[in-house]
């Protein structure tokens, strides 16, 4: 609405003169907002010269919160307050936003009441001595406060039909005199029914009634057919009814909004209703417990022939009804934030306790398993499963909430769905996380129930030989000295999954009773220079409103807010709440941040988290599309600045999720994925995976590679093109390399794969990407994966390529299963020739080791030779 009566009104007239033809309170307040905003730095003695300096504060339009800041700061007079601003009140204990605000509105209408030419007050000359016979002294404002704090939480309680609730609870020491200790009793026995009587209640579908009285028969009408309309009626319809164009309609239907707004507010009937279902709904509520709750909502209103519920619903912003659900602001926020909080409790196969659960809501459990199983939760042996899109994380799940190896049968039927057996065990024998316990019965590699090499289970084994517990060096050292791999992936599989780090000691992680995700691992939260983070948030039209929101656990992690606490951050805007009080882990309102940096809805801020308590928002800068891809990828960060080529990109990158600075793009690639910052990630593929496209041009065989194909012998893993298949041998006919590297008869030679080319492969079958192969710090190729709807994939029975990388162009070596690259890998850890077995448990060929310096490793650069039985296609 207008608060000036004309455009040129600060040229012709004065404030006082303005307030004459305005609300004056409104136009006072609206001014005291945008002085909190944009001058929160500025004293207020420059910024009020026309309130006289020997005024009393008093004497002011304060209220009592207002007047115990004032007495907190031992500020008496209107002088006193002069060099301070607003930052120095909202310093002042127990001062918040609103309070601030009350007390910039009071100078701002004494700056417009009281008259710019007086400089002294004139006033008694000493206020201080009360003269003879008058009233009592008033209660000090911290008093009055106090009483005007109890009566409004009496009320809030008796609307909450808690009125039998104690208001106080007061704790006196053992040995108190008995006069305290029946005090104590006293004020715990009071109740809101001792302030608030059941019978002054008003009656909120009457008061909507008065309130229909008032509009005039179009408003109602719009009300009635636009608002609560079952559908709602189009403008078009009501503007041909009222026989007035579209835009009329439409002006008509902004000012019942505007008068909806500005009558039910909290104090209201009606008001009071909506305040008490906004707390019941967090984020969700069934309806029939909330009419259970306030019986009025089943009620029809008298005029519009609707459910008070329908009235409040499409009334108000702050929720919706859906299908018998109560959600706020709306069902998929709701749904939102049920899959955050599951998130937080779940297990590495996505599995939560529904107890857990049950306890951090306040649901009714009735009510939380119809909402999940409403939001697509499978539940089973009380625990729900999150993940179920694909088959085998929806396998992994179902496993881990039954405890025990299922035969593949029993697996896909209580699974309940549309795929074959065949289909099932060809994706859990793709997959690491399974592992076979019998011929068709599969349980968990995390079990440990069948003695398979890989890196995870090798920590397994040797904290079960150590105890329980291995210092980290001992044990990088322990298996680099007999494995192939990295020091840099024991680390990291020693600090994930099953296993966690700890003062340099490497134990099994313990699923805590409320799990904490750490900040490294909680997506879009990223760590910056000198210990500070930042949470990146997409504005909605609730932080624009001053709603408090949900954040993630790795935040109250970062802050140090434990369940059931609150953490009270510092800032230039006043304290800032994170709690754990309830659902998950919230932050306290931020729209003062917002309303400083004039954001709008849709536009990301970040949350900064400071070392020593500190706490900031700041606007992210808009991500050029033009710029490198790893560059756009360090703006989504919040490291842009500062940012001057892909390389310096690339390690802010790596520092944003906590890793060192010179981490390889395959690990910081991994770990955004497995955050799930997918859009990161997607930037980080285009530079760091190569799509398909780029395959099929290959260079043809260097005929000076000892590896090179000719005349159909084995051709130590390279071919010319990405279709290369080596020719099977003719049954009991053996074959050689050359003349010097005999095949075995019954085998064919894939190909000459390189121990380090083979873990490549394993890691593309573990991230479902492309993967380099690192030859000390040059990359020497790559495993190239492709998913199974590929031809590729079908026609080859496997995933990934491996190519080698030469300055005429990549050359492919073979396409590899995973069985086969995991073979291949414990050939050269255990420097022995090894059986590949299938994952039917078949066998379905060999690898071949060659000591190091041998004749045929110099020859074909590799100490493991790949072979497959006759009949193994691809």
């Amino acid at each position: 609405m207008d608060l000036t009566p004309s455009p040129d009104w600060w040229i012709t007239e004065s404030p006082a003169v303005t307030t004459m033809t305005v609300e004056h309170e409104e136009l006072c307040r609206h001014l005291a907002q945008l002085f909190v905003v944009r001058h929160s730095t500025a004293a207020f003695g420059p910024s009020f010269p026309t309130v006289p300096r020997q005024l009393p504060l008093s004497t002011l339009a304060i209220s009592s919160r207002v007047a115990t800041t004032f007495q907190r700061l031992q500020v008496q007079t209107v002088a006193d307050l002069e060099p301070l601003t607003v930052g120095d009140l909202y310093d002042v204990r127990g001062t918040g936003h609103n309070t601030v605000e009350d007390a910039v509105t009071a100078l701002v209408s004494a700056a417009i009441v009281r008259s710019g030419e007086q400089d002294e007050w004139d006033g008694p000359e000493d206020e201080g001595e009360p003269l003879r016979g008058s009233m009592p002294a008033p209660l000090p404002p911290v008093q009055l406060q106090m009483l005007e704090d109890l009566s409004q939480l009496a009320v809030w309680r008796h609307i909450r039909r808690r009125g039998d609730q104690s208001l106080l609870n007061v704790v006196v020491e053992d040995g108190a005199p008995e006069e305290i200790q029946e005090l104590a009793l006293r004020l715990n026995a009071f109740t809101a029914a001792d302030m608030v009587s059941a019978t002054a209640s008003s009656d909120p579908v009457l008061e909507f009634t008065a309130f229909l009285s008032e509009l005039d028969e179009r408003q109602v009408r719009i009300l009635r057919d636009r608002f609560l309309g079952r559908p709602p009626k189009k403008l078009a319809e009501l503007a041909d009814d009222f026989d007035v164009s579209r835009e009329r309609v439409r002006q008509i239907e902004s000012k019942v909004k505007d008068l909806l707004v500005g009558r039910f507010h909290f104090g209201t009937a009606v008001g009071n209703l909506l305040a008490s279902i906004r707390t019941e709904i967090q984020p969700i509520a069934a309806l029939d417990r909330l009419i259970t709750l306030h019986p009025d909502l089943a009620r029809d209103v008298p005029g519009v022939s609707v459910p008070l519920w329908l009235v409040l619903d499409r009334l108000d912003d702050y929720f919706e009804v859906t299908d018998g659900w109560a959600a706020a602001p709306d069902v998929p926020a709701a749904r939102e934030q049920t899959r955050t909080l599951l998130e937080d409790f779940a297990t590495e196969h996505g599995l939560v306790d529904l107890a857990a659960v049950a306890a951090a809501t306040p649901m009714p459990k009735a009510e939380l398993l119809a909402w999940l199983s409403w939001c697509g939760y499978t539940l089973h042996n009380n625990q729900i499963l999150t993940r179920t899109r694909s088959l085998s994380d929806h396998a992994a799940g179902l496993l881990a909430a039954t405890g025990e190896p299922l035969h593949i049968d029993e697996l896909q039927l209580q699974m309940g769905r549309d795929n074959s057996v065949r289909s099932l065990a060809n994706q859990l024998a793709d997959d690491e996380r399974f592992v076979r316990t019998d011929r068709a019965t599969w349980g968990l590699a995390s079990w440990h129930l069948e003695e398979y090499t890989s890196i995870r289970q090798q920590i397994g084994l040797e904290l079960a030989a150590a105890g329980g517990e291995l210092e980290i060096g001992q044990l990088v050292e322990s298996i680099t000295s007999r494995f192939d791999v990295s020091p840099s992936s024991v680390q990291a599989y020693a600090g994930n999954g099953d296993y966690e780090i700890a003062q340099g000691v490497v134990r099994r992680r313990e699923s805590p009773a409320a799990p904490r995700k750490a900040p490294s691992a909680t997506r879009r939260l990223f760590k910056y220079d000198d210990g500070w983070w930042k949470l990146r948030v997409t504005v909605t039209r609730d932080h624009l409103r001053g709603s408090g929101f949900p954040v993630p656990s790795g935040v109250a992690s970062l802050v140090g807010c434990a369940q059931g606490e609150v953490v009270e951050l510092e800032s230039d805007l006043g304290t800032q709440s994170i709690r754990w009080t309830g659902l998950q882990p919230s932050s306290g309102t931020i729209k003062r941040f917002l309303d400083r940096l004039e954001v709008r809805e849709g536009q990301n801020v970040f949350l900064e988290f400071a070392p020593y308590g500190r706490f900031d928002v700041s606007l992210q800068d808009p991500v050029d599309p033009e710029d490198h891809p790893l560059e756009q990828a360090a703006a989504l960060t919040g490291c842009a600045e500062g940012v001057g080529d892909p390389e310096d990109a690339q390690m802010a990158l790596a520092m944003a999720v906590d890793l060192p600075v010179d981490a390889k793009p395959r690990q910081i690639l991994a770990a955004y994925r497995q955050r799930g910052d997918d859009d990161i990630a997607g930037l980080l593929e285009e530079v760091w995976t190569r799509p398909r496209r780029h395959w099929v041009d290959l260079s043809p065989t260097d005929p000076s590679d000892p590896g090179a194909v000719r005349n159909g012998q084995d051709n130590g893993g390279d071919a010319s093109n990405e279709n290369v298949a080596v020719e099977a041998e003719p049954q009991g006919q053996a074959s050689s390399d050359n003349g010097s590297v005999s095949v075995p008869t019954g085998y064919r030679s894939v190909g000459w794969v390189r121990p380090h080319e083979a873990e490549a492969a394993v890691l593309a079958y573990q991230l479902h990407s492309d993967v380099p192969v690192h030859d000390g710090e040059n990359i020497a190729g790559w495993a190239r994966y492709v998913d199974d709807s590929s031809g590729d994939a079908s026609k080859f029975r496997a995933n990934v390529m491996l190519v080698r990388a030469r300055s005429q162009g990549e050359r492919v070596v073979c396409w590899i299963r995973e069985h086969e690259a995991f073979a291949i890998v414990q050939a050269a850890a255990e420097k022995r020739p090894i059986a590949v077995r299938g994952p039917d448990g078949v066998a379905a060929g060999m690898v071949q080791y060659f000591r190091p310096g041998s004749e045929a490793a110099e020859r074909y650069r590799s100490t493991t030779r790949l072979l497959r039985g006759h009949g193994q296609a691809g």
